[in-house]
């Protein structure tokens, strides 16, 4: 039972002599290998549960739950942790795991064994009647990095004959693996797919585990969502792609993801450059174009981040005033302050207190923010240098003349040859060997760009490489080598009109190619916002301008059509929109503890007041009725179970789940269950946690909202978890007789930048309304999509922007539930 380091050194060369049949061996598998040659070395594969855990000695012992290849003669299967490992906490890391009743799968061929244990992987071999662990072995999570509950049917399924998708993580950063960070993919596996091609074998970013859910009254089916780990933060719901369908924000201090909702899964969308978190993630179409924009509140200053449909974004940041980027951001809102129909800012900077930022957007933003147009490619060649210059060194004419399609050039030994349109792929590696060898060849392209535009790609060649830009020579690497992508990195800098873009390869023998991809522009011009927070009255000696706060909401508060400000610092402020000025409304009646707290926006009566309910970190419910001038009074001794106190609860999203046509509350906790308090009328609400299921799990919840992602009429639930995977719960609630459940979507609509939604009958009389918020709860933005329950007939949706502009559509409304785009 000693740690294989400690085995006499006969017995570690015979152990070693036999792990040397597999690449498993006492260093980290280096190369990727799929899940399907992992299955075809293995000559025992089995599902096991831990049956006991000796703490002090670092042993578990399994209990073979079954053989899913070949018959592992023992049972129970012993394993000898012991202090192994190649880096520090290896071994802690399988100890802190082990727990009687996991699950994990042990993978070996008699000399070698691999384990996943639900979190990582870990080598052992054989000590007699005891498997002695070597090391952790993170880097298989390039293999699979999923639920350990589902790799026994994934493996069956392949023994099978079958093709399955499993996640992966992505190969490349292994500090990344190491600590479990690194992105996750979803690949295709099979006995069939033994060497390891992500671009052969990709199907999609995310974790894709979306199942029926027993026992939960209120929910029918779960799904995972990546986890985040480190401060889990806020969570969102929108159609940011603008497909039709609801997609998941989840932000956290450590990372943001964007999952996009695909039907059956959710793939994550990559925010270009951003390495780590941040404290909040809110929504606007700042330029106008339909689409939401995303602004994050990270440790080094706000980031913006202009959505260029199809689930791609662009890093904008350089469009926000200088005094934003220096300074760290704790929270961040959108609103329409000054009523121009453009979304402003309102940013906490920590310390630096609240500030605002206008939009300025100029009158040809749409123009400014069109990408370049890349036009096709030309070719010429082969060209060789008949007096022993070298090609690269020699000028050949492509290079000294303009480019004319019709012009016949001198090629090799004399021949004739002319520029003819290719349909080279951007983005993979274009085969050139048309032209033959110890040549050059030149490639053209023209490049239109409305104003002027830096442009960032990504070069590679076999050869050589040359590139000129507007005839000005910006590359050249005289190299000889295999061509791959990123071998060389440059910026083009595109004047605005044509652009013309020429590159020379030359190339020996062997393989002749190159390779061009572009990557997100970055805009010239000058920032499109300013700071105008001194202007709008929040002086260096006013409290919002003094005081750190973390949490920001912005809506109408006081009902005259401006949206105002809630401002999570010192006890709440309440800041009105007095026109071009804010103005500390000081008997707002609001007192609260500030801090991690985010206040939640409700209207929990139907008076069409704005009212706030908000969590306390000592357990304490909050609940303020607005009279509907901005002055709140504390009426939570009335509101039923909310009067009691939630030990452990950080956070709150407020919808109506149970369909009567009320907001209810759901309550996120850690350490416990989270809660649902259902709204009976008149702001009593009674706790209904075990009557929907949600007292049967602990999700340890930082964050919460909900929205019918999968079309269906019911609401969904998305909890943002901390140290654990975040989730859907997918709603399973009654809908009430003679109602249809109706979801707007608002991209293209000014209403997406805050204002109310209306809807009215036949008669023109308002039936239900809703009011768009731009920020809520802890740094996320709940009520993105309204939902509303409709008897069937003729409506009109109202439409009411921060200025007071109202555009209407009709609606028809039968008996199968709606998702509506109102652009």
């Amino acid at each position: 039972m000693t740690p294989l380091r400690h085995l006499p050194l006969p017995l570690l060369l015979a152990i070693l002599a036999v792990a040397s049949i597999l690449p498993w061996a006492e260093a980290y598998v280096e190369a990727p290998i799929t899940l399907g040659d992992i299955v075809r070395q293995s000559t025992n594969i089995v599902h096991m549960q831990v049956q006991k855990v000796d703490r002090e000695k670092n042993l578990i012992i399994y209990k073979k739950l079954r053989d899913l290849k070949g018959v592992h003669p023992q049972d129970p299967i012993k394993h000898n942790i012991g202090r192994g490992g190649l880096r520090p906490g290896e071994w802690q890391e399988i100890m802190n795991w082990a727990e009687v009743g996991k699950e994990a799968v042990f993978f070996h061929n008699g000399g070698a064994s691999e384990t996943y244990f639900g979190v990582s992987w870990y080598q052992a071999y054989p000590q007699g009647e005891w498997w002695g662990m070597s090391h952790g072995e993170p880097f298989l999570l390039r293999s699979y990095a999923g639920k350990v509950e589902r790799l026994p049917g994934i493996i069956e399924e392949m023994l099978a004959g079958k093709e399955v998708i499993v996640p992966c993580m992505v190969d490349g950063d292994k500090e990344a693996l190491h600590k479990k960070t690194a992105r996750i993919q979803r690949l295709r596996a099979s006995l069939k797919l033994l060497d390891y091609n992500p671009k052969r074998d990709f199907v999609g970013w995310g974790v894709e585990e979306i199942r029926a859910l027993e026992g939960y009254a209120g929910f029918n089916k779960f799904g995972t969502l990546p986890r985040t780990d480190g401060e889990a933060q806020a969570v969102s719901a929108l159609d940011f792609n603008n497909d039709g369908k609801a997609d998941v924000c989840l932000c956290a201090a450590s990372k943001v993801l964007l999952l996009q909702n695909d039907g059956d899964s959710f793939t994550e969308v990559a925010l270009p450059g951003l390495t780590g978190g941040a404290r909040a993630a809110v929504w606007a179409d700042y330029n106008g174009d339909g689409l939401p924009d995303l602004l994050l509140a990270t440790g080094s200053g706000p980031r913006l981040y202009t959505n260029l449909g199809a689930g791609k974004f662009r890093d904008d940041t350089r469009l926000l005033p200088p005094s934003a980027l220096g300074l760290p951001a704790t929270a961040a809102a959108w609103g329409d302050f000054d009523a121009d129909g453009k979304p402003d800012l309102a940013i906490a900077h920590g310390y630096h207190g609240l500030r605002l930022y206008r939009n300025n957007r100029p009158a040809d933003a749409q123009l400014r923010s069109a990408p370049p147009k890349l036009g096709d490619w030309y070719a010429i060649g082969p060209f060789r240098h008949p007096g022993g210059m070298s090609n690269f060194d020699a000028r050949f004419t492509p290079e000294t003349e303009p480019f004319d399609p019709n012009k016949v050039h001198k090629g090799k030994r004399d021949m004739p040859v002319k520029w003819t349109k290719k349909t080279y792929a951007d983005g993979s590696v274009n085969s050139l060997a048309e032209f033959g060898n110890n040549c050059a060849t030149y490639l053209y392209r023209e490049i239109e760009a409305a104003v002027p535009t830096r442009l960032p790609v990504s070069l590679g060649s076999d050869d050589t490489l040359t590139v000129w830009l507007n005839g000005e020579k910006i590359l050249s690497e005289n190299v000889g080598r295999a061509c791959a992508p990123d071998q060389n990195r440059a910026v083009l800098n595109l004047k605005a009109g044509k652009n013309t873009l020429l590159l020379k390869i030359c190339n020996g023998s062997g393989d002749y190619a190159f390779y061009f991809a572009a990557g997100e522009p970055e805009l010239g011009g000058e920032p499109w916002f300013q700071d105008v927070t001194s202007a709008w009255g929040l002086t260096p000696d006013t409290p919002a301008a003094q005081l750190r706060g973390d949490a920001l909401a912005v809506a109408d508060f006081n009902a005259d059509g401006k949206p105002d400000i809630l401002y999570a610092a010192g006890q709440g402020l309440l800041l009105l929109n007095a026109g071009g000025r804010f103005t500390l409304k000081a008997d707002s009646g609001l007192a609260f503890q500030t801090g991690k707290v985010g206040p939640v926006v409700l209207d929990y009566d139907g008076d069409g007041h704005l009212d706030l309910f908000i969590p306390q970190r000592n357990g304490q419910c909050l609940l303020f009725r607005n009279d509907g001038t901005g002055r709140f009074a504390n009426i939570t001794a009335s509101a039923g179970d909310l009067a009691k106190p939630v030990p452990g609860m950080v956070a709150a999203a407020a919808a109506d789940f149970n369909n009567d046509g009320k907001p209810d509350l759901l309550l996120c906790c850690l350490r416990g269950p989270n809660r649902y308090l259902e709204n009976n009328s008149h702001g009593v609400f009674t706790d209904k946690t075990a009557a929907i299921g949600l007292h049967q799990r602990v999700f340890n919840s930082q964050a919460a909202t909900l929205a019918d992602l999968n079309g269906d009429g019911r609401l969904d639930l998305v909890l943002h978890n901390e140290g654990q995977e975040s989730c859907i719960l997918f709603g399973a609630m009654p809908l009430p007789n003679g109602q249809t459940p109706v979801q707007l979507s608002l991209n293209g609509t000014a209403v997406l930048n805050g204002g109310r939604v209306i809807i009215r009958n036949g008669n023109g009389q308002p039936v239900a309304t809703a009011a768009i918020v731009g920020g809520h709860g802890r740094g996320g933005q709940c009520g993105l999509l309204p939902r509303f329950l409709l008897s069937p007939g003729s409506y009109k949706i109202e439409l009411v922007s921060p200025n007071g502009a109202v555009t209407s559509r009709d609606l028809n409304v039968a008996a199968t539930p709606l998702q509506v785009r109102c652009q």
